[in-house]
């Protein structure tokens, strides 16, 4: 690793980093990492580092400081120990990979979070970067589609709406703040939030880029609850799991590991969301890779009959990042196990009907 200058990748598994890699040029093969074209992609075996809610006073939001530093001033972060919980030894494993990633951070000008494209993931990748401790500009790659012209775009530009996905984190992360301090409140049996006027309130909520708060009001914002649509939903994560015990006797590891083998292949949307809306952008993206989804061996003919009416499905303004409904990516499938062509086949479906 004798490259300065570097660019590096860090994404949550190993297959999605194969994917990425190939997108950007990284062809080379190292143990624990991929190098090439002035990029190294990386990846963190899941969220290795915990964070621990620790705030050394009262929590409040304070307008001296933005989100990310809230969150950094009230956790503590440290290698999580798998060992007991997996019953097999897991952290030198965690270690080694972490020493790579270290190393490869500090030789970078840029660092590239393409960390799953959740909540949960920004979470990770903070942890991950308040624990090696390293400043260092970073550029979110936001990619619920493994294209290589949205993983081209996603690690050299950013998100599509930077602006967009700014205010949505600050969102997750001042919930993500309330949630730990109530539990923690709850565990302590006192509230450790402060009260405060209405006006200091509203400043303080209008800082972070959310909407003041009127008086007596409790701002609840759970953005990934899941949202019913008055026509045929998309597939999300609970749905599919059900659907694939159903009609394909899979249980839910099975579904889960297949589902992410056909996401790292660039088949599928991320499928790990609870949302089975259609933002207008995915939509209008589905406008395109209808046409490809007439070549499927088993629904070709169906897909021939889509039309696509502007039915209330869809949601014109939804913010992606609170993730939409699992679809297809308009790539031909090849090379899919037995098991990959059937829930493939099953997204497939649930894609038409929702479309159709």
């Amino acid at each position: 690793m004798k490259q300065k200058n570097l660019i590096t990748v860090v994404t949550d598994h190993e297959l999605t980093a194969d994917t990425i890699a190939k997108a950007i040029g990284a062809n080379e093969k190292h143990e624990g990492y991929y190098l090439g074209n002035g990029y190294a992609v990386t990846w963190t075996n899941g969220g290795v580092i915990e964070a621990t809610f620790s705030p050394s006073e009262n929590f409040v939001l304070s307008t001296t400081m933005n989100s990310r530093q809230v969150y950094a001033h009230n956790f503590k972060f440290a290698m999580r120990d798998y060992d007991e919980l997996v019953g097999y030894k897991k952290t030198e494993q965690d270690r080694k990979q972490l020493a790579t990633i270290k190393a490869l951070w500090g030789m970078s000008h840029t660092v590239v979070n393409a960390m799953s494209p959740e909540r949960y993931g920004d979470f990770d990748f903070l942890n991950l970067y308040y624990f090696i401790a390293v400043p260092v500009a970073v550029r979110r790659a936001w990619l619920p589609i493994l294209t290589k012209g949205a993983i081209r775009h996603g690690v050299i530009h950013g998100p599509q709406n930077r602006r967009e996905y700014e205010e949505w984190l600050d969102n997750e992360i001042y919930n993500h703040l309330v949630e730990k301090s109530q539990e923690d409140s709850e565990i302590k049996g006192a509230y450790v939030m402060e009260e405060m006027p209405v006006e200091v309130a509203a400043a303080q909520a209008e800082s972070i880029g959310i909407e003041p708060p009127e008086a007596g009001a409790v701002l609840t914002m759970n953005k990934n609850a899941m949202r019913i649509t008055d026509s045929q939903p998309l597939l999300n994560m609970p749905l599919m799991l059900l659907k694939a015990a159903v009609e394909l006797d899979f249980d839910h590891i099975k579904t889960m590991q297949t589902a992410y083998a056909l996401y790292a292949k660039k088949l599928i949307s991320y499928p790990f969301t609870v949302q089975n809306t259609i933002p207008f952008g995915v939509w209008k993206l589905m406008l395109r890779n209808k046409k490809n989804l007439r070549y499927n061996s088993k629904w070709g003919k169906e897909a021939k009959r889509i039309r696509m009416p502007r039915r209330h499905n869809f949601r014109n303004g939804e913010c992606i990042y609170n993730g939409f409904g699992i679809v297809t990516t308009g790539l031909h499938p090849t090379d899919l196990s037995r098991d990959e062509e059937k829930l493939y086949n099953l997204i497939v479906k649930s894609v038409i009907d929702a479309f159709a």
